[in-house]
């Protein structure tokens, strides 16, 4: 039988869910080199809301968890391949020939169009199902050799901490809204005309007539077959596998990182006192903690001793 039970109503477990979401965030960059272009990207992003149900199986589960994009960038970098303008005659000779010819000049080579992407994607978890497990928590700065009294006394006890822990975590493909085929096409015409400072205005307007609308161009050199806005949406989600990151960092988190609730073990039953008399504060072992969770509430059960 156990000596002590301790039970936190749906309420209360829910108070004490949404403190894990407030305090969850996520921040990675990565690049990569797909052959015809390279891109990079840097994320941070943060959790809120979500619904949460507690089930008679000892499980719970957490459904429409939004994911807040608080930076997402990415650069994309590809060869505009050459393109020149000039080299005609601008004086021909009556005779034979050409007296003057107009300069030719060509531009291509590596560019790169950076997007900010931060308020044009939506996602969520859509579902997250857990159990709760307990862990003894013993903290690697407690100094050695000393008593637990001696260690709450530094700041350092050891605990007993309750975890949710995922069994599934499904993030929902990123979706990318639409307006971010005009930011892709600006980006790149910048980044060319970037290469076009020296020329004259001539050569600047016959090298746009050449290289025509920026948007085919854009999926020529980047072998796009679908729309840019799903096409953005699969190189972040699937070819950098952020999706499968951001699933194992909330994974991580809710099973290691964030207990759901915590106390000290010895448990503290009654304060110390300065005195006069001093008296040092009264303590209990916890031992063999257990934790189910049904539709009504989260009940911890322990023993007491040595």
């Amino acid at each position: 039988m156990s000596h002590v039970t301790i039970a936190a109503s749906a309420k209360s477990f829910d108070q004490l869910f949404k403190a894990i979401v407030k305090n969850f965030s996520y921040d990675n960059s990565d690049s990569k080199n797909f052959g015809s272009f390279s891109a990079s990207y840097h994320v941070k992003l943060h959790l809120e809301d979500g619904n949460l149900a507690m089930h008679d199986d000892n499980t719970i589960e957490v459904t429409e968890l939004d994911i807040v994009w608080d930076i997402l960038t990415a650069n994309i970098c590809f060869n505009l391949p050459g393109f020149c303008v000039g080299g005609f005659c601008i004086v021909p000779n009556p005779w034979n020939g050409c007296l003057a010819e107009a300069p030719k000049i060509c531009i291509g080579g590596p560019i790169c169009a950076g997007l900010d992407l931060s308020g044009l994607v939506t996602s969520e978890v859509s579902d997250l199902k857990a159990s709760l497990v307990p862990k003894y928590y013993i903290d690697p700065q407690r100094p050695p050799n000393v008593s637990d009294l001696g260690a709450e006394f530094a700041g350092h006890p050891n605990k007993w901490q309750i975890y949710i822990d995922p069994s599934w975590v499904h993030v929902d493909p990123i979706d990318v809204a639409d307006t971010v085929e005009a930011i892709l096409e600006q980006a790149v015409k910048d980044a060319i005309s970037n290469l076009m400072w020296w020329m004259p205005s001539w050569a600047i307007d016959l090298l746009w007539a050449v290289i025509g609308p920026i948007l085919a161009l854009i999926k020529s050199i980047l072998e796009i077959a679908e729309e840019i806005n799903e096409w953005i949406s699969n190189l972040l989600g699937n070819m950098f596998d952020l999706v499968g990151l951001i699933e194992t960092a909330v994974a991580d988190y809710f099973a290691s990182k964030y207990p759901i609730y915590e106390f000290e073990d010895p448990y503290p039953i009654m304060p110390g006192q300065a005195g006069p008399p001093p008296l040092i504060p009264v303590k209990i072992p916890i031992r063999n903690l257990s934790v189910m969770v049904n539709s009504k509430e989260m009940v911890v059960q322990a023993n007491v001793g040595p």
